[in-house]
């Protein structure tokens, strides 16, 4: 597209641009840490890393943008970057459900755990190659028509995460119904922690998805997506709770998985 072409509407703000970019990488770090010297070992946590990581790039790349709104490449990295990282903290939502489903045992479900979170990781992936597709055509768009085709299969792509999320906030539901039938608490199995842990990122990824849903039904031009307070209050507030929410209450320093727990009592035999 022309250097000459407005991208943004605005001129991106430096300090949330700042801010954005050292928050989620400190997040990233702790990660981290947290996944080598957790007290429990949850390497599936890497995903939450990742959604770290490609936060604190959209949000380096409207730093960048701030200093060159008319280049091309912050513009693409920034959008493709926030739009797809949410995916990866979904990842790590689906996971954990599926090692608490392991830990209720045959109380619930007579299917094996890993079929969900194989089940839902596979919807994930679908719904990060849509959105990597519409990344890819917003990236080689020539004008705004094409602009808005692509940011029209982006937004296919988010609303098909949307879905995925709606069906797992019932299941959770569901397992908490049926575990109550059965005089348990889902509060009593994981602990309140790592309930507001999920709970939390589950939320704030169904908040964010419906703001870049309407964002980009707007098309390009129009008032959300020209509008940039929208963008910092309704993106990058809901994946910080999100991301912090993970790492504060942390399944490594708070979660013992049905594997980890059979290890401590052979330990202790």
């Amino acid at each position: 597209m022309a250097d000459s072409t407005d991208f943004y509407g605005y001129l991106p703000n430096k300090p949330a641009a700042l801010f954005g970019t050292v928050y989620f990488g400190i997040l990233m770090l702790a990660c981290i840490i947290q996944i080598i010297f957790g007290k429990y070992k949850h390497y599936w946590m890497i995903t939450l890393a990742l959604a770290a990581v490609g936060e604190a790039i959209g949000w380096g790349g409207r730093l960048w943008a701030h200093y060159e709104p008319a280049n091309w490449m912050p513009f693409m990295i920034q959008i493709c970057s926030l739009i797809v990282s949410p995916v990866f903290i979904s990842a790590a939502d689906y996971v954990l459900f599926c090692k608490i489903v392991e830990i209720t045992g045959d109380r619930l479900f007579h299917i094996p755990s890993k079929f969900f979170w194989i089940g839902f990781i596979i919807l994930d992936i679908i719904s990060l190659a849509i959105q990597t597709v519409g990344g890819v055509l917003v990236s080689s768009a020539q004008n705004y028509d094409q602009l808005n085709h692509g940011s029209s299969v982006m937004r296919s792509g988010i609303i098909f995460q949307f879905s995925n999320t709606v069906v797992f906030v019932v299941l959770i539901l569901g397992t908490a119904f049926r575990l109550h039938t059965k005089g348990t608490r889902l509060l009593s199995i994981t602990g309140w922690p790592v309930m507001v842990a999920m709970w939390g990122s589950t939320m704030m990824v169904l908040l964010r998805n419906a703001y870049r849903i309407a964002e980009l039904s707007g098309g390009w031009k129009g008032h959300l997506m020209r509008t940039e307070w929208y963008l910092v209050a309704l993106d990058m507030v809901p994946m910080a709770i999100a991301v912090g929410a993970f790492i504060v209450f942390s399944p490594s320093l708070f979660f013992c998985s049905e594997k980890q727990e059979k290890e401590k009592e052979r330990t202790i035999v």
